[in-house]
Order: C-alpha cells, then structure tokens, then sequence
C-alpha cells in the first residue's frame, strides 16, 4: 500500500471541481473502516458550494482552509443507540484516515481539520451547519487538486528509536 507513504496535508488547491465519481469512492472508502461492535456512527456531508465553503471558512479559526478547497466533508457520529459509545472517536477518526488515503490515491489533496472533542469549535460549526441533534461533528476534511504537481511525495518519517520489542 505505498499511498500510506505518499499522504501529505495538502492546504493549496487549484480551483477544479472534483468529479462526483471520486467523492463517491472517497466516500465508500470511508464506509470501509472498521467499527466498534459494527456501530457504524458515521454520516457525512459534502459541500461544494463555493459560497458556503467561504462563508464556514470564517466560523472557526482552522476552518480558515476551507477559503482554499473546491470540497469539504464534514464528518459527524449519531450521539445515541451506539452499540460501544466509547470507541466512536476511533470509528470515526480510522473513517477519516480512509477518506483522507483514499483521496490521495486519486491524486487530490487533502488535510485534516479537528474539531471534536474541541467543544468550542464544535459548537461553532453545528450551530453553522444546522446539525441536527442527534449528530456530532467530528471533524472536517478538504479536498482537491494540489498546486503543486509534487505535493504527494515522499517523507521518510521513521524512527527506530520509538519500536520497542518485547520490553521497553
């Protein structure tokens, strides 16, 4: 899987439309991810709306990004009727983690945007999106085409001084 080794945070997009048959297999990738007692939390909305990307763009200061993206997906988790509530954060983040290679595997750039449990800026951007109240928002994730034709490269970030084997 040599994609895992080329995902970077792209944060400088052309302007191009991402083909809806891509959003589809991000998507799909996303729904792949494992989940705790096959809970499955997640609900995702995409946005496209040049105006509306601009407008969020200033709810929360690390939404800032969403000026430069021609896509972003919200993620978000159903707050009740979970089969294991304590492990939605890795449902969810391991769901973002597909979009986000997923996407770079169809050469789009991305970046990951936090927000939960920051109850601040999750506020700021429920109340921003009309949420409804039986879903969280998890994060946010834009998409597109980097600027740089080299933006998917790669980095060499290991380190054997943090493997362990046996005992520490």
């Amino acid at each position: 899987m040599s994609v895992i080794f080329k995902r970077r945070s792209v944060r400088n997009y052309l302007p191009d439309p991402i083909e809806k048959e891509k959003i589809d297999k991000i998507l799909r990738a996303a729904m792949q991810a494992p989940s705790a007692r096959n809970q499955k939390p997640w609900r995702f909305l995409v946005i496209q709306d040049r105006e509306e990307l601009d407008r969020l763009s200033e709810v929360a200061p690390n939404l800032r990004l969403l000026k430069e993206a021609p896509v972003a997906i919200f993620t978000f988790f159903k707050k009740e009727n979970l089969a294991a509530p304590l492990f939605v954060q890795q449902d969810l983040s391991v769901a973002t983690m597909n979009i986000l290679l997923q996407a770079t595997e169809l050469g789009i750039g991305n970046c990951w945007l936090g927000l939960y449990p920051n109850t601040e800026r999750t506020s700021l951007v429920n109340n921003a999106l009309g949420t409804p109240e039986d879903l969280e928002v998890f994060s946010a994730i834009t998409l597109g085409y980097p600027k740089d034709p080299d933006a998917l490269h790669f980095v060499n970030r290991y380190e054997p001084e943090k493997v362990y084997y046996e005992k520490f």
